[in-house]
């Protein structure tokens, strides 16, 4: 079933290349000696053909004035999507953190800007600044997670792959990003049920389970180009291999508790990963880390420190025992 389906997506290719390349848009030259020579002599019936022709020609030049409007269209959404990406290094996003740097000016070297002083000369030295800006959010990032999982009670695959979950979706769109890692859930899923029959060992169960899911995502790449809108535009290759690498924490899971259960511990981790997105994404954020890195850095510290110390019920274990401590 599968090789049939892409067997037809290639030869869908292949016709779409042959009949781009065979299929006349411009006046040849032949049109051009039948237009002199009507010129020349005309008559009715060469006056009925040159019209037909060059209806035919019009009509051909809007088509491919059409496509040049949706390729325009499709390259305009790519390059506002690489804007707002702040994993991009080359998009506009690093003009927009440094003019925040030049705006806001500081004084000299002192207690509470020893940390601003260094990063801004690197920066204007060529040091990207969405890099200075990731690298002081994941400190932030991983405080959240701890406050998730200690204070509310949520669960997930430890605390690295949340946030690094969550870079992916800022890359790939929190919306992209769940598809995409909703894709290759199933996909991990199918293809555990497939090779518990095998009885492997792990490592090779591990990497057959990756070549299912990568074969699925493909599958998947391949079918969105012809869906309207074309979702995956401008996607990046490692967000996208962040995603795909989550199978082995999802196998590893399964060693050691249910089904069930696993779906409970990846669920929640893509809850957790969606709003560490939020906050990566939003531009308060990260213009008050840009601007005020010391403060970030020991206030993240002081954050872990309080969370660290609570010893109370977690919110979801106060809201499950509700009634038995009202008694």
């Amino acid at each position: 079933m599968i090789r049939h389906f892409i067997w037809g997506l290639l030869a869908l290719s292949l016709f779409a290349w042959v009949a781009s390349a065979t299929h006349p848009t411009l006046v040849t030259a032949q049109t051009v000696s039948q237009l002199r020579a009507a010129s020349a002599s005309p008559s009715p019936a060469t006056d009925a053909t040159l019209s037909a022709e060059v209806a035919t020609q019009s009509g051909e030049a809007s088509l491919s004035a059409q496509l040049a409007s949706i390729s325009a269209q499709l390259e305009q959404r790519i390059q506002e999507k690489q804007d707002k990406d702040i994993t991009q290094s080359t998009a506009p996003q690093k003009s927009k953190l440094a003019a925040w740097l030049d705006e806001n000016p500081i004084g000299p070297l002192s207690w509470h800007n020893f940390l601003q002083h260094p990063i801004r000369e690197a920066i204007n030295r060529g040091l990207p600044a969405n890099i200075v800006v990731l690298v002081l959010l994941f400190p932030v990032i991983a405080a959240f997670i701890s406050f998730t999982r200690h204070i509310i009670g949520m669960k997930g695959f430890g605390i690295y792959i949340p946030a690094v979950l969550s870079v992916a979706f800022v890359s790939t769109g929190i919306i992209n990003g769940i598809v995409l890692f909703m894709i290759t859930l199933l996909a991990a899923l199918t293809a555990r049920q497939i090779l518990k029959r095998l009885k492997l060992h792990y490592l090779p169960r591990t990497a057959l389970l990756l070549w299912g899911v990568s074969i699925v995502v493909l599958l998947a790449l391949i079918s969105s180009v012809y869906l309207p809108g074309n979702f995956i535009a401008g996607i990046s290759i490692f967000p996208l291999l962040i995603i795909m690498l989550l199978t082995e924490n999802f196998m590893e899971s399964q060693l050691t508790s249910s089904q069930s259960a696993t779906l409970q511990l990846t669920f929640e981790t893509l809850i957790t990963a969606v709003l560490c997105s939020i906050v990566v994404g939003s531009e308060f954020v990260q213009k008050g880390v840009i601007l005020q890195p010391e403060l970030t850095l020991l206030g993240v510290a002081a954050i872990n420190i309080v969370v660290g110390r609570y010893t109370g019920l977690r919110l979801l274990e106060w809201l499950r025992f509700k009634s038995i401590i009202e008694e």
